[in-house]
């Protein structure tokens, strides 16, 4: 996996995690009271000043079910000194069901971080009760696939297997990360082989994650194989991951050139796979080919508008 590639997606995974966790700030309408009172002090809005401060991926105020919004700074500090807080927040998070809450809460505790939310995380997403290994999956999501306790956490869920739908939830969780190509490669290992899975959602996500895990020689089959799917959703993933990676051989775009000119393929898949084909070598034949199939694709993107 290519090392700049491999930092950029984990960044912007981490940032989309973290909006995804910090988006829900409005007010609980119920909630159970924290066993330490937040004070009025950390509650205040923070005070202007003449210098502009950097934009945090996190909200600015969580309500948490008090009578009016708490800092989110001032309660990821108190966390971070205050075992007892941070034992409550915890508490609450496994315990929370309301979704707004449950996302105020988890957006606080990816913040915190650190070893003990860790522990938590990791101890309830070993569970085999359905909601408690949800609890934990979603605590480990603010933690690196660099940590080895977080990656063979998601690898031996994947390895006991289950329902399809759980299975491609589980390998969406593997963002890929910068590591040792000895640590990546039980995760491309097991990548490789659900892209042979029965299921084809399961496949689709599995091929989608191998192009970005693996070096591109190693994802050149999977990708082939993909795009002559029997499922049009496998072969979408596939053309779009074929695009995000640097995998390029003659047979790939053999499939694309097949898919682009296709009047049977869907509208989408037709002009996403043009779009591929922009970083393939193509001779006057094949470049004909593309040509038909972009001007296509530009006509029915102006019917879509």
């Amino acid at each position: 996996m290519n090392l700049k590639q491999a930092l950029l997606i984990a960044v912007v995974s981490a940032l989309i995690g973290a909006l995804a966790g910090g988006a829900f700030v409005a007010r609980r309408e119920r909630a159970e009271p924290a066993s330490a009172p937040i004070t009025a002090q950390a509650a205040a809005p923070a005070r202007h000043n003449d210098q502009a401060e950097p934009a945090s991926p996190y909200p600015q105020y969580l309500s948490l079910g008090g009578a009016a919004p708490v800092s989110f700074e001032a309660l990821r500090k108190r966390a971070q000194r205050d075992p007892a807080f941070l034992q409550d927040l915890l508490r609450r998070y496994g315990q929370e069901t309301a979704a707004d809450a449950r996302g105020e809460l988890l957006a606080l505790l990816h913040a915190v971080g650190g070893e003990e939310v860790l522990r938590y995380a990791l101890s309830r997403a070993a569970s085999t009760r359905a909601e408690d290994e949800r609890i934990g999956l979603d605590l480990l999501g603010g933690y690196s696939l660099q940590r080895a306790e977080v990656r063979e956490a998601l690898l031996a869920k994947l390895r006991a297997g289950g329902e399809p739908q759980r299975e491609a939830e589980l390998i969406r969780r593997l963002t890929p990360a910068t590591m040792p190509e000895e640590d990546a490669a039980p995760v491309i290992e097991r990548l490789a082989a659900l892209a042979g899975d029965g299921d084809a959602e399961v496949r689709g996500d599995a091929v989608a994650q191998l192009a970005q895990w693996a070096e591109p020689a190693q994802a050149e089959d999977a990708l082939h194989r993909a795009l002559l799917d029997p499922a049009a959703s496998v072969r979408s993933k596939a053309i779009v991951a074929v695009s995000g990676s640097a995998a390029r051989s003659e047979r790939l775009k053999d499939a694309l050139l097949a898919i682009a000119a296709d009047p049977a393929s869907n509208a989408a898949d037709r002009g996403a796979a043009a779009m591929a084909l922009q970083d393939f070598r193509l001779n006057r034949a094949e470049y004909a080919i593309w040509q038909r199939a972009q001007a296509r694709a530009d006509a029915e993107s102006g019917e879509g508008g």
